[in-house]
């Protein structure tokens, strides 16, 4: 069947006259039935007059060739790049070119009755040497090529513009004015990707449209689905800052949470978003619900998950620290420094940053002996010991370094 179509495509010849010198015109047909025969001998001027009225004919389909994905293009570039939308403008492009080339059958197969009558449908297949078929396929791939090259070249200024963007919009000195530019340029004639709407969050915030930055930051999350990535940390992070400076910390949480669950993640990645979600909380003076989200993930955990017990139960611990809530704080790390003595063999680095944040809980408790006895079993220089301190620094807009 396929190799039917490509020797139908590639195939120019319009007339041919069988060895039974029945006159065969080729239709408008890709899959077969391609030839429409007639029991007539026709003079060259009988077929010059039906050819030159095809050539008419084809002269309004190639043009459609051209205007219709033009067209279809430039309406799918001003809609969500999905796989959906991808499908639609696929099929609208298939729909519509089969209609005008139906059109174009009926006229021609119109003309021919008129002035021949009735045909019969056969296959159109000139006796051509075996050379010819290869050189009308040669000629064919060629085209191929061209086109997938003009396409290339088409697209490649794509990658150039979004570098251009990245670098305007992500270096330490950025620039506005001209990523508002290329950004312009970038969205007049290719599809917007989540990628490229990450880029025109961080041109709108840095000219201070916050709410352009916080909606085109969600067009990028809506873009992906229910798929999480890495990428995905630095943009929950700006949901966060963003909605505050428009409303209110209270609001950025619950659209936090209401992205999220939109969303699958790993227990890794939902430890890292409660990490995330935890310290814009601390830092906005709202923990109540805070300790319940890590019980919570921990008891979801399955029992023999003991490895992503410890890592979130000292990501609890230490936000229970930055809570003020010391005596849970200690509770948390002398659990965590039992199980790492324990399993020292798999936690030894661990129980160096374990020590020291609980020498600092002991410390705030009052007792400085035993706060000084968790340092030395740290083994951490006296002169960096400061350093282990639990803290955070205070939330800013986050630039994805790509």
């Amino acid at each position: 069947m396929f190799e039917k179509i490509i020797t139908t495509l590639s195939n120019p010849i319009l007339f041919y006259a069988d060895k039974e010198g029945h006159a065969v015109f080729r239709n408008f047909n890709w899959f077969g039935n391609c030839g429409c025969s007639y029991d007539l001998q026709l003079s060259k001027i009988e077929v010059g007059k039906v050819l030159e009225y095809r050539f008419d004919i084809e002269k309004h389909l190639k043009l459609a060739y051209w205007l219709v994905p033009i067209i279809i293009y430039l309406i799918f570039i001003h809609s969500r790049f999905s796989f959906w939308n991808l499908l639609v403008a696929e099929v609208c492009w298939v729909v519509i070119i089969g209609l005008i080339r139906g059109v174009c059958a009926y006229v021609y197969s119109d003309y021919l009755i008129k002035n021949f009558g009735e045909y019969k449908i056969v296959d159109f297949i000139p006796h051509l040497p075996k050379e010819k078929w290869q050189s009308f396929r040669h000629d064919f791939y060629n085209k191929i090529i061209l086109i997938a090259i003009v396409l290339a070249l088409f697209f490649a200024p794509a990658f150039a513009l979004q570098y251009g963007l990245k670098l305007c919009s992500t270096s330490h000195k950025k620039h506005a004015k001209v990523a508002m530019t290329i950004s312009q340029i970038y969205n007049a004639f290719y599809p917007k990707t989540a990628e490229s709407y990450d880029l025109i969050a961080y041109v709108k915030y840095a000219k201070r449209d916050y709410k352009g930055a916080l909606e085109s930051f969600k067009t990028s999350l809506d873009m992906t689905g229910k798929r999480f990535t890495q990428k995905d940390l630095v943009k929950f992070a700006n949901l966060l800052y963003l909605e505050k400076k428009i409303s209110s910390p209270e609001d950025a949480v619950v659209l936090f949470d209401d992205y999220a669950t939109r969303k699958n993640m790993s227990v890794l990645e939902e430890s890292k978003m409660l990490w995330i979600k935890s310290i814009f909380s601390i830092e906005n003076n709202m923990p109540d619900s805070i300790v319940a989200d890590y019980n919570s993930l921990l008891e979801s955990l399955s029992p023999k998950d003991t490895k992503n017990r410890f890592y979130i139960t000292s990501d609890k611990a230490y936000i229970l620290y930055l809570m003020q809530d010391y005596e849970n704080a200690l509770a948390n790390y002398n659990l965590l420094i039992d199980y790492a003595q324990a399993h020292r063999e798999q936690y030894s680095e661990e129980l160096k940053s374990l020590y020291a944040e609980r020498g600092f809980t002991k410390k705030q408790l009052g007792d400085a002996l035993g706060a000084d006895g968790d340092f030395a079993a740290s083994g951490i220089d006296i002169y960096e010991i400061d350093k282990y301190e639990p803290s955070y620094s205070e939330q800013q807009f986050v630039v994805d370094e790509y």
